[in-house]
């Protein structure tokens, strides 16, 4: 009761309300930061003790000065600051138990989920993480009454001093040891993404810029000169279904020499073509997707230019292709199916495919009545396809009975606390099932082959770890992503229609799918040679197809040219 008593006696004022907020965020409150910086400091003498130690203290002065504009609010300090802890603790308790970095793509897409998203993170330790590292030290801090009284001077005097003792003092240490700080932030990359709450405010701050600015600017036409062929009497209309696929890494397909039956439906086709060396554009939805639709290849791909300017969805429906795209991620199509004809199958509420509690689908749902919607499309058509596929951490709701072939399996979304044997099974789990939907979409397609030339294209987003070096999920930098994250399947499947009347050399393209390497930069540039789009946009060294694509005959008898003309 006395020490109760005491505790509610202390009347800090604005000032020493900063110095208590600072050492909160310098020790407990960044204790996946300390986690890093303990294993990179070796304890190898005199000065690496003193730079050890001094490393708190150059936090705390840092904290100091960064939350001294937040604090010196008379009215909104409290609330405001109450909000960023309960935000860091959220950030901890993902980045010590999956691994992750709170980098720009991390933030978006946690402005960006929904209720299902949210639903598949939540446990027991989280709520406990939440309660103790942001709750209740938001409540100790919010119930001390701040002491007033001082005069403006005494006040603007306080913090003058605070500022200024905090720089004197981090000038003191970083000259004392620059080499070592600079060593260890050169070394560590992603401490600039650890440091809480900095690197939330910083990236949400970025976000919201961008959306601004991305909202602000009127859409910019793109292959304003695109041109299609006109129709050739006889010639059969083009169906080419593209399936994007969610959270599927290359090193578990079966088709790219992984030991396991992960594709066993298209492993005993001799028609499918699996390409081994494809990177991603990005670890995460919220860029690779817009990113694969774009012209933009990945080191140009700019997030505001994506989304305030036509993508290669927009370019075909212009010239003339039907497009719909078909959408069955939890994170929708982040903007790429703005402008065209789009379904959201979860909102269909299918029996049998809808059956999780947080309203997701299996993909199978993708395919629902999606034969009436072909009968309805005249002419060359592009179906989008887009999956939940491995999505995590819920990866054993992202598959039916049918699929549960690998066991035992990880039935949480801690999937921390599994073996790697029950995750890695379950994780496999989602690739049987994505490689029966995939089976399921050409046969579909084959029905149709008497009609149309059919194709199908998949290539997934992003791939996933799965506790290989402590990390999990996705979503790190790119700069430093492990390849379990950037290396990505995709399988492509023609008709011999398609591939005939189209000119592609299946065998020199399965040639290419073995030896080449490939990125999410050649999507847009494949998909406009595959209809025959002409225009100053196209690059034809990045169609993946231009080089098996034998010469278009000349009825002039002039010579002939390969593919697509770039004009200019």
């Amino acid at each position: 009761m006395r020490v109760f008593q005491r505790l509610t006696s202390i009347r800090p004022n604005a000032v020493q309300l900063t110095w208590i907020a600072a050492l909160f965020f310098a020790t407990l409150g960044n204790i996946a930061l300390w986690q890093t910086l303990w294993t990179q400091v070796a304890l190898d003498g005199l000065r690496s003790v003193l730079f050890l130690i001094s490393l708190p203290i150059f936090l705390f002065c840092a904290f100091n000065i960064l939350l001294t504009p937040l604090l010196a609010l008379p009215y909104l300090r409290k609330p405001l600051l109450a909000l960023l802890l309960i935000i860091s603790a959220a950030c901890t308790y993902f980045m010590l138990h999956y691994g992750v970095l709170i980098d720009r793509s991390m933030v978006q897409n946690a402005l960006e989920t929904n209720q299902a998203e949210l639903v598949s993170y939540f446990s027991v330790p989280l709520l406990l993480t939440l309660v103790l590292l942001g709750v209740l030290p938001a409540a100790a801090i919010g119930s001390l009454p701040v002491r007033r009284g001082e005069g403006v001077l005494q006040t603007v005097g306080w913090w003058a001093v605070n500022v200024v003792g905090s720089l004197v003092i981090l000038t003191l240490v970083s000259l004392a040891f620059y080499k070592d700080y600079a060593s260890l932030f050169r070394n560590n990359r992603q401490l600039k993404d650890q440091v809480l709450p900095v690197t939330f405010v910083r990236n949400a701050n970025g976000y919201l810029k961008r959306r601004y600015m991305a909202v602000s600017r009127a859409l910019q036409t793109v292959a304003g000169d695109a041109t299609r062929p006109a129709p050739i009497d006889g010639r059969r209309p083009r169906l080419v279904v593209a399936v994007v696929g969610e959270t599927a890494r290359a090193q578990n397909f079966q088709l790219n020499g992984y030991p396991r039956a992960t594709n066993p439906v298209l492993s005993r086709r001799g028609d499918v073509i699996a390409f081994q060396n494809v990177a991603s554009c990005g670890t995460a939805t919220a860029i690779s997707l817009p990113c694969m639709f774009s012209r933009m290849a990945r080191r140009q791909y700019d997030e505001v230019q994506a989304a305030t300017e036509e993508n290669l969805l927009d370019i075909l429906q212009r010239t003339g292709v039907d497009i719909l795209w078909r959408n069955n991620n939890n994170g929708g199509c982040k903007g790429v199916c703005q402008r065209v004809p789009s379904d959201d199958m979860p909102a269909l509420k299918v029996a049998r495919l809808c059956v999780n509690k947080d309203g997701t689908c299996h993909d199978e749902v993708l395919l629902h009545q999606l034969g009436a919607r072909i009968d309805a499309m005249e002419g060359d058509a592009l179906i989008v396809l887009h999956q939940i596929g491995s999505h995590g951490p819920t990866y054993f709701e992202r598959y039916p009975a049918q699929a549960d072939v690998f066991r035992p399996t990880c039935n949480s979304n801690q999937i921390q606390t599994c073996t790697n044997e029950a995750l890695t099974n379950t994780y496999d789990n989602t690739l049987v099932y994505t490689d029966q939907v995939l089976g399921r979409t050409i046969a579909l397609l084959e029905g149709y082959a008497d009609r149309r030339d059919v194709a199908m294209i998949y290539v997934s987003d992003h791939g996933e770890s799965l506790g290989e070096r402590g990390m999990y999920l996705h979503g790190t930098p790119y700069v430093i992503a492990p390849p379990e994250q950037t290396r990505v399947p995709m399988v492509m499947w023609f008709s011999p229609a398609f591939a005939r009347n189209a000119r592609l050399d299946l065998a020199c393209l399965r040639a290419n799918a073995e030896d080449g390497s490939y990125s999410h930069d050649n999507l847009y540039h494949s998909v406009l040679g595959l209809f025959d789009v002409a225009s100053g946009v196209y690059q034809q060294g990045l169609d993946l197809f231009a080089g098996c694509r034998a010469p278009a005959p000349d009825p002039h008898g002039e010579r002939a040219t390969s593919g697509p003309v770039r004009q200019r």
